[in-house]
């Protein structure tokens, strides 16, 4: 068995029924006017790839009361056919509740956290003129993150089939045995504790000196309080709005010495703040974004989550839209300076120095204390992400991919999140919402749309 990484355990520690850590990615395939394929042939094509890939053939073990981080181990009754489901597809309104509620089931604990859902027969999708063949993956996030998702596709979806480095299955240890284990490991987990306290105080100077130096600059701390940022409930919707990759490259290269992440952060701050201004609650100041930054290929971890999470001023008090590009990319590398600094890396590993149960009882304990009334809220308004999945290259039983979108999880006080996904020459900017706070998800497409031809103007103006 393989400890997890306490990076990837606290997505089990925070979940709760509100807060399902479950990320959907569904990829749309074109057949081209071919007859679509079958279940028997979607069915063989998706397991004999997952029954090769290891990630997916590992389930969490929880250690009794979480006295210790949980660990990975391969499951011995994997069978990768207990995974897939089948749906019968409509259209794309229909497919849009079926996502939220794929999302919102949640994963069999007993077995390795992940389904592929297979719609078939989905009228409606964009880019595509005839039925498509759609698989949702979903998968806990404590299991991969979006780079590492994305990866995994493209495991599923190849015609050369995984090398299968399959190791044997040991039994899965007993509650007992777990309990025994983390008790022996109670003297390295208090040392660990002991051992925090004076390198957090190291950490906060070291912190302290970055910022007399000049190294960084530390983001707004408040955000103006939003009728999108309110408590999470239960219940979801999701929408999607489609781009064309090439019309925003050529945007980017209007514009010059930005990227289409930065495009992207343009037209959500814009689309949020006109929004809010249509319900009658326009900001007191500039809106701010929680932006997930990959490190996967820049440092060496041990985790399956590979992100620094990024606060980005979103700039929308600034009225020439241009300029807020830029304003918005200049935020985005100030604050990746602070996020891969020495202190806040370090600052972030202090996680490893607390066991599991000290990390779940703190969280009880912040949600249980009261409510404190504010009209601000801190660092950012909504999340922002954005995993490209690479050139339009995918394959399932000879169909193509057309097109990728899916759901990111809702944490804290962001009623709305956004989620950029794409493949090959198509962008989704997908939104996430507690209906209770976004009351009207149609008009809000209508107002991403409107924002890029906004945007579209300025630029060519």
């Amino acid at each position: 068995m393989i400890q997890v990484d306490p990076r990837d355990a606290i997505f089990a520690y925070v979940e709760t029924p509100s807060t399902a850590q479950t990320t959907v990615s569904a990829y749309a395939f074109d057949s081209g006017g071919r007859p679509l394929p079958s279940r028997d042939e979607l069915l063989r094509w998706i397991t004999q790839r997952a029954g090769r890939i290891g990630v997916l053939r590992q389930r969490m073990i929880r250690v009794p009361f979480d006295l210790d981080h949980p660990y990975w181990a391969e499951d011995p009754a994997f069978a990768a056919e207990d995974h897939v489901a089948f749906h019968i597809g409509r259209g794309w309104e229909e497919l849009r509740t079926l996502l939220v509620d794929i999302q919102r089931r949640p994963l069999n604990p007993s077995r390795p956290l992940w389904e592929a859902h297979v719609v078939t027969g989905v009228d409606g999708v964009e880019g595509i003129a005839g039925p498509a063949t759609v698989v949702a993956i979903k998968m806990h996030h404590s299991m991969a993150d979006g780079g590492l998702g994305a990866r995994i596709a493209r495991q599923l979806f190849t015609e050369t089939l995984p090398t299968d480095e399959r190791p044997d299955a040991d039994p899965i240890p007993s509650s007992f045995s777990m309990a025994a284990m983390a008790v022996a490991a109670i003297p390295r987990n208090l040392c660990l504790l002991a051992c925090a306290v004076p390198r957090a105080r190291r950490v906060q100077r070291l912190r302290r000196t970055e910022r007399a130096q000049g190294m960084y600059e530390t983001p707004a701390a408040l955000r103006p309080r939003t009728v999108l940022n309110q408590p999470l409930g239960q219940e979801r919707v999701y929408n999607a709005v489609f781009f064309s990759v090439p019309e925003l490259r050529a945007m980017r290269s209007a514009v010059g010495g930005v990227t289409l992440n930065d495009l992207m952060l343009t037209i959500v701050g814009a689309t949020m703040h006109r929004y809010l201004c249509e319900v009658g609650d326009p900001p007191a100041g500039s809106l701010g974004a929680c932006v997930p930054v990959s490190t996967r290929d820049d440092i060496e971890a041990t985790s399956r989550n590979r992100f620094v999470t990024i606060a980005v001023d979103l700039h929308t008090d600034s009225p020439d839209l241009v300029e807020r590009v830029g304003a918005i990319h200049r935020s985005v590398l100030a604050d990746r300076v602070r996020k891969t600094s020495p202190g806040e890396t370090q600052s972030d590993a202090l996680a490893n120095s607390f066991p599991g149960f000290l990390v779940r009882n703190a969280l009880r304990v912040l949600r249980a204390l009261p409510a404190r009334q504010s009209t601000t809220v801190q660092l950012a308004n909504t999340l922002v992400t954005n995993v490209p999945k690479g050139p339009a290259d995918l394959v399932l039983c000879g169909s193509t991919v057309a097109a990728n979108f899916g759901l990111a999880p809702l944490i804290g006080l962001a009623g709305v999140a956004h989620t950029v996904s794409s493949v090959g020459d198509s962008l989704a900017v997908n939104i996430i919402a507690d209906p209770r706070q976004l009351r009207d998800d149609r008009r809000y497409a209508e107002l991403l749309l409107e924002s890029f031809e906004d945007l579209k103007a300025a630029v060519y103006s």
